[in-house]
């Protein structure tokens, strides 16, 4: 009905220009939130895939989402649309649209013409290609990670590796990320290439700017470089003490459905809208869902190790926070959107570890958590002093698994994968090389041996869904996430002692105003953080943080 409708309002470019800004600007926003009601129905039916869906309906989902990938990718083609952005471009041009537009008004046209010229930059039988493929890809890895056999997945890997680099190619035709053109360039200069032969660096780059937009890759390699440098020495200061806090009281046989009610508990406490969205289980937790009144989010328990679960879920509930404290003014349209994915991952680790990890949180919570596991065979826990649960929750204790890993470890993780990724999508390595890579690797970096893929190189979903250039964000989140709590600590007189009270609508409140309702304002992650500290994203800080939290709790 809104598309007819749409198709009989379509004017002429000399119709348009007889039309005012604000006018211009309406008609943007009625096809922009269009498509994004198309895309939230895809972003529900991929919820429904890893947490309801049974394992048959795999193929027709497929189609499902296919099918409406080509709807969006039609609606940003339609050249009515393309006639109202060049029409606002030619106003820009020669005008000062602060006159009839307010900052994030502005930022709906900037933003509006990106994806748009992303979206045509693509073949339309490509976007239903790579939305089918995800979703098989997505069931394929499920099967091989059960099995834990890589060898099952590495057939999807090897396709999405094909796509991506397909659409890279299109982007950089199209004039999309100037700089991951003159990387390929300079390369193939380099390497006295022919026009016809084939050479993928500066790909990963392309990819890096699709989630963390302006962000350059041999910044992140001087990032990643220096956190190497400073955290290996860590580990091994920590490991040379030859001593471990004791965190068996989180250990045992904790009831999963009383592990539920107590994370959901404190989920609510924090701030998460249960009329706003809802938390369920998954294999790999994760946010989704089709709009700020209705997020999804998901986390997984262990019944013999308390400690996943909890902290699994005020990750993800910082995640929803962001999504939930998007500026209602402006749903549906791209400024109410997360800046970036290095900036959403700033708000869950910022109340994982910065609130969740720390002293005043467990002052709060303990007592919650002892009313919720009264059994004799928690008495351990009963005894428990919330020192004890801070240094427990703090332990430094290398392991095989990303999610679970603790918050010094947790950036050899990830610079282990982006370093397989960009090999990967550059041409260095193939997919069938990524276990033994893995494997050298995490015993190179955190000493650990391999036995199996389920807890190597399958253990994400990420690569599944064609997430490459994801991985970085994680750690960019950590970053982000000390400089802004910081920030919170300087503008929130007594954080600490609202922190204790378990009055977490404090910060919450803060985080809204600073970071949620914000959305895409700013043009990159590091505007948002100069702006709000004055200082662009320093990684400097972020070791300052670990090595001053750590060598207090461990006494290095």
């Amino acid at each position: 009905m809104l598309r007819a409708t749409m198709t009989v309002l379509a004017k002429t470019s000399a119709e348009l220009s007889s039309e005012s800004v604000r006018s211009l600007y309406n008609q943007l926003i009625v096809r922009v939130k269009e498509i994004s009601h198309l895309e939230a129905a895809s972003g529900l039916l991929q919820w429904d895939q890893e947490v309801m869906m049974p394992p048959k309906a795999a193929d027709s989902r497929a189609d499902q989402v296919s099918a409406l990938a080509g709807l969006s990718h039609g609606l940003k083609s339609a050249p009515a649309l393309g006639s109202i952005l060049e029409e606002l471009e030619k106003r820009q041009a020669i005008q000062d649209l602060s006159a009839d537009l307010n900052p994030f008004e502005i930022a709906n046209i900037r933003l509006s013409r990106k994806a748009i010229k992303d979206a045509t930059s693509l073949p339309s039988e490509l976007v239903k290609t790579i939305a089918a493929l995800n979703s098989k890809s997505c069931n394929a890895w499920a099967e091989a990670r059960k099995e834990s056999n890589f060898a099952k997945f590495a057939p999807f890997l090897e396709e999405q590796i094909r796509t991506l680099r397909e659409k890279v190619s299109y982007q950089m035709k199209a004039g999309i990320c100037e700089e991951a053109r003159k990387i390929n360039e300079k390369a193939r200069v380099s390497l006295g290439l022919k026009d016809d032969e084939k050479c993928y660096k500066g790909y990963y780059q392309a990819l890096i700017d699709e989630y963390e937009p302006g962000f350059k890759e041999d910044r992140l390699q001087l990032l990643f470089n220096d956190l190497k440098k400073n955290i290996v020495p860590l580990i091994a200061k920590i490991k040379a003490k030859n001593f471990q806090h004791d965190n068996s009281f989180l250990q045992g046989d904790f009831d999963v459905a009383k592990q539920t009610a107590y994370s959901h508990r404190i989920a609510k406490e924090i701030g998460f809208d249960t009329d706003a969205g809802r938390l369920d289980v998954s294999t790999h937790p994760f946010t989704g869902g089709p709009h700020p009144t209705d997020v999804r989010m998901t986390t997984r328990y262990t019944a013999n190790y308390m400690m996943e679960g909890l902290t699994s879920t005020i990750h993800e509930t910082g995640h929803s926070l962001y999504e939930q404290g998007r500026n209602p003014e402006y749903y549906d349209t791209p400024v109410s959107q997360a800046l970036s994915l290095g900036v959403h991952e700033s708000q869950s680790l910022l109340w994982e570890r910065m609130v969740g990890l720390s002293r005043q949180f467990w002052t709060y919570a303990l007592p919650l958590l002892k009313e919720q596991f009264q059994e004799p065979s928690h008495q351990n826990l009963q005894a428990a002093s919330a020192e004890q649960m801070y240094k427990a929750f703090n332990r430094v204790d290398p392991g095989f698994i990303r999610v679970e890993a603790d918050e010094v470890t947790y950036p050899l993780h990830i610079i282990l994968r982006y370093e397989i990724e960009k090999s990967l999508v550059e041409g260095d390595i193939t997919v069938a090389e990524i276990p033994n890579l893995w494997n050298a690797k995490m015993k190179e970096y955190l000493g650990l041996d391999v036995t199996e893929d389920r807890l190597g190189c399958l253990q994400d979903t990420h690569w599944a869904f064609g997430l490459i250039g994801y991985f970085p964000t994680y750690t960019l989140g950590s970053i982000y996430a000390v400089q802004i709590f910081g920030a919170a600590k300087e503008a929130i007189p007594n954080l600490d002692e609202h922190l204790t009270k378990g009055e977490f609508h404090v910060l919450k409140k803060w985080l809204n105003e600073n970071i949620h309702k914000q959305g895409s304002l700013r043009e990159s992650g590091d505007d948002l953080i100069h702006h709000l500290t004055g200082k662009s994203l320093d990684s400097s800080l972020y070791v300052q943080y670990l090595t001053a939290k750590y060598t207090e709790i461990y006494d290095l």
